[in-house]
């Protein structure tokens, strides 16, 4: 059993990361909390479009809420008339659906149904039931996530396990770049050129008091990270929870994906050698399938 946590922690442990530890039904539950929003600017290229793009996006950070015309144009900040235009024509193509009795919009699966390829990528495919053996193993959670051009990751696949935590973080959530074990595994067996390039536009947040909040810490530990053979995030980004990662490549050679398991510290840590060689054993089938090239010092 692992070690309880305080009775005052015990209803909830949360931080400001968006991923909120608590106490449900008689085991853990991790799930999103607050959400992270990308703060990438429009770039002015085509307006209607982007419009269009900001309005999918703050429905999907609503749900399962809907939201209504008005809410809907004054936070994207656009005129009323622009912004039904933009809603009636995403309803067209089923991409919302609207609300006769409450005169409210959400998302619809129609644009499950135009991205579906996205789902089904071959690349995920492969690596979907690698990871699902990796989690009957070891019996702990999993979540697949892929870095975005703005550093943030995405959640595109979790399994879960017969454990005494669950992991409900929805397909699409989005960890910000300062996910420490998913932005370790990212940058560890990147070139320093590009760790630096990572490092200027760092700005630390005090997710919980164990968060490394200065940049020599940071980089000692990106570099550790490389030497260990996998990230390790122990109470960063969420407090009572430790997680273990590792990036996955391509042919090319980039970071396509990142897989992190992640449980209880005090569940986890005891167990944190054999897990991490297992994930290791499973990032080096992913990589055998997909005839990835990986670094030279990278754990095989």
């Amino acid at each position: 059993m692992p070690k309880q946590v305080s009775s005052e922690k015990q209803t909830r442990l949360s931080s400001a990361s968006g991923a909120r530890l608590h106490y449900e039904g008689g085991h853990w539950m991790l799930s999103a909390g607050g959400q992270f929003v990308s703060e990438r600017e429009a770039p002015g290229i085509v307006p209607a479009l982007e419009n269009g793009i900001a309005i999918i996006a703050y429905l999907n950070r609503k749900a399962p809420r809907a939201a209504g015309l008005a809410e809907i144009s004054s936070t994207i900040g656009i005129s009323k008339s622009h912004c039904h235009s933009l809603l009636k024509t995403l309803t067209h193509f089923d991409w919302l659906s609207f609300d006769e009795e409450t005169k409210t919009y959400r998302l619809q699966s129609g644009i499950i149904s135009d991205a579906s390829s996205l789902l089904n990528s071959p690349i995920i495919n492969v690596i979907r039931p690698l990871l699902a053996e990796l989690v009957q193993r070891l019996e702990l959670p999993c979540v697949l996530s892929e870095p975005m051009s703005d550093d943030s990751f995405v959640v595109v696949d979790r399994i879960n396990a017969h454990h005494i935590m669950e992991v409900s973080f929805p397909m699409g959530h989005r960890f910000s770049r300062n996910a420490a074990a998913q932005m370790r595994a990212y940058l560890a067996w990147q070139n320093p050129e590009r760790i630096d390039r990572w490092m200027q536009d760092w700005n630390p947040v005090p997710y919980t008091e164990s968060t490394v909040m200065d940049a020599a810490s940071l980089k000692a530990e990106i570099g550790a990270t490389r030497r260990r053979g996998y990230a390790r995030s122990v109470g960063e980004f969420t407090e009572g929870l430790m997680a273990l990662a590792l990036p996955i490549f391509d042919r090319s050679g980039q970071v396509a994906y990142l897989f992190n398991i992640s449980s209880l510290v005090n569940t986890l840590l005891p167990r944190e050698q054999d897990a991490a060689r297992e994930m290791q054993r499973t990032a080096a089938q992913i990589h055998r399938a997909l005839a990835a090239r990986v670094p030279l010092d990278f754990p095989s």
